[in-house]
């Protein structure tokens, strides 16, 4: 009983010590890369392949891309396909691989 009681009473003084110490600064990351969605590239489908891979400088790396699903070739060569990749109707949904952003 003795031997109980004395280690309860020493997890609540060990608990008690630590809820009175200090909470230190929180840290901030800053985020290294914001993506958005592409609306160029995605537009750029509707008139064709040509004018959607011109429009890709406008784009960064990670930004949503709106690609239709009978141009496989430029879903292989713009989805970053460690990301998700999503079918809707007849297009696919995904992040782009490239370009790194250059000056607008």
């Amino acid at each position: 009983m003795i031997r109980g009681t004395f280690s309860l009473f020493a997890l609540f003084a060990a608990t008690a010590a630590n809820a009175q110490a200090p909470a230190g600064k929180p840290t901030f990351r800053p985020v290294l890369s914001v993506s958005a969605y592409c609306l160029p590239v995605s537009a750029g489908f509707l008139e064709s392949e040509a004018k959607a891979s011109e429009e890709m400088r406008k784009c960064s790396r990670g930004d949503t891309v709106v690609i239709p699903a009978r141009s496989a070739g430029s879903v292989a060569r713009m989805c970053d396909f460690s990301k998700s990749i999503v079918m809707v109707g007849d297009n696919v949904v995904c992040a782009m691989v490239f370009p790194e952003r250059g000056s607008k």
